[in-house]
């Protein structure tokens, strides 16, 4: 669009180009006039320089298309679509470890654990942290040999007349002490007889035998069964009974040996038989008896023997 300015010049430029009307009539006014006149126009020939066509114009400059096209220049790429890291995916990625994915990261971890079982008593292995005392059965290799179940020392009073004990030594257990004599006198009258009795006994038989060893002594006769009667030993008749006292001297009823089977009486029919424990010495001393020397049919005889 042009400006007003523009357009005055360009008027000027017509008429100067044209003559002045009054040029024509020979008005020597016209010389100078033209100096005067037309001054402006070399002043103003400043349309050249000055001109906005040139450079003022938005056209040419401030077309914003050709500086501003963001396309070729400020257009970022599109981001690559990189899939998200997951646990599984072959990959120990940033952020995984062998705690939370150890599918990815197992060349990197230490092994697992082996599974060891858990120790217990009885599992046949002396493990760490078990004893002797706390788990023998596991740990018997290597511990002491339990002790030795020892019965207690004899001592008098146990109500056994053992050890060294005797009537002399231990009344309580072994009772009081009598004379061969006093057990063979008779049985004065009204005292119980059988075989706990001290009076009435005959002269006794020493018997020998193996030490510790259970020893069948007695005499069976011809009744009874079982292997204390058959095949019979010793002789009997009548209705005997019998004490055996250890070692070789005639002893109380509270010092004879106890019978583990059999009996001091009537075990085989009416004649005694019985098994004992010989004591160290070896030896055994048998007193034999009538059951009761007051009743005819309660007397008998008895030569024992052992075996």
């Amino acid at each position: 669009m042009k400006t007003p300015r523009l357009l005055s010049v360009l008027a000027l430029l017509s008429m100067g180009a044209c003559g002045s009307p009054r040029g024509n009539i020979g008005n020597p006014i016209d010389s100078d006039a033209s100096t005067a006149t037309d001054s402006p126009v070399a002043t103003d020939s400043a349309v050249a320089t000055d001109s906005p066509v040139a450079v003022d114009s938005p056209v040419a400059v401030d077309v914003p298309v050709a500086v501003d096209v963001p396309t070729s220049i400020d257009v970022p790429a599109p981001p690559i679509d990189v899939p998200s890291a997951r646990c599984g995916d072959g990959t120990c990625d940033e952020g995984e470890s062998c705690a939370s994915c150890r599918a990815d990261c197992a060349s990197t971890c230490p092994p697992p654990p082996m599974d060891v079982p858990m120790a217990r008593c009885g599992d046949g292995t002396c493990n760490e942290g078990e004893t002797c005392t706390s788990c023998r059965a596991d740990c018997a290799s290597t511990c002491p040999p339990p002790p030795v179940d020892v019965p207690p020392a004899p001592r008098c009073g146990d109500e056994t007349c053992n050890g060294t004990e005797n009537c002399t030594t231990c009344e309580r257990d072994c009772g009081r002490c009598t004379s061969t004599g006093l057990l063979t006198d008779p049985c004065a009258a009204g005292v119980t007889q059988g075989p706990d009795r001290n009076c009435g006994w005959r002269t006794g038989v020493t018997l020998s035998c193996s030490p510790g060893r259970a020893t069948m002594v007695g005499c069976s006769g011809a009744t009874g069964t079982g292997s204390l009667c058959q095949p019979s030993y010793g002789a009997c008749t009548g209705d005997p009974v019998m004490r055996v006292c250890p070692d070789s001297m005639p002893c109380s009823a509270a010092m004879a040996l106890r019978p583990s089977a059999g009996s001091f009486d009537d075990q085989c029919g009416t004649c005694p038989s019985a098994y004992v424990t010989c004591p160290a010495s070896g030896q055994i001393h048998v007193l034999t008896g009538d059951f009761d020397s007051n009743q005819v049919t309660q007397r008998g005889t008895c030569t024992p023997a052992a075996r």
